[in-house]
């Protein structure tokens, strides 16, 4: 076998000029501030289920900042939450959500599901009639034995979540739901 031997015209040598040797050190150096972003995704503590109402965003969003999993959660927004997930108007809604539902569990290792609904959900009247939208009992009522539904199918797909229900009012107070 013949040695190269190199030299200033043989070509070999030029990607590390001094403009190559820069170049070189300034894509390590922007590869080592790039590497967090390429790290091991450890999962979400959460994930949260909630309606697609535009009113509730920014308060939903507190609600799970205030509990410490800001960019530690993912979420999942239809028209009425888990009312769509469990209430029979919805049926062919479900199949997607439990499909996400299970995706989100085995990528990120999600931990607990959030099921939230609200006051004044316009898919709750479609879901339970009209009388929801004046009687404030029998929506509480509605809404928890909503939930209650989806904290049980929940658990029969991913036993293994932890599953907190609340009901969140128009001023962003949250009532948990047992």
């Amino acid at each position: 076998m013949t040695k190269h031997l190199h030299h200033r015209g043989c070509g070999c040598l030029q990607a590390l000029s001094r403009r190559g040797v820069l170049g070189l050190g300034l894509g390590a150096a922007v590869a080592s501030t790039a590497l967090p972003a390429l790290a091991v995704d450890d999962g979400y503590e959460a994930m949260l289920m909630k309606c697609i109402d535009p009113r509730f965003t920014t308060d939903a969003w507190k609600y799970m900042t205030s509990r410490g999993w800001q960019n530690k959660y993912s979420q999942f927004n239809i028209a009425g939450g888990p009312i769509a997930a469990v209430a029979p108007a919805f049926q062919e809604w479900r199949a997607a959500w439990e499909a996400n539902l299970d995706i989100s569990v085995q990528l990120h290792n999600v931990k607990r599901l959030i099921g939230m609904t609200h006051r004044d959900c316009g898919a709750a009247a479609v879901a339970y009639g009209d009388r929801i939208k004046t009687d404030k009992a029998y929506e509480t009522e509605m809404l928890s034995q909503a939930l209650r539904a989806f904290r049980d199918q929940a658990k029969k797909r991913q036993p293994q979540l932890i599953v907190e229900l609340g009901i969140m009012d128009l001023n962003g107070a949250v009532e948990t739901v047992t």
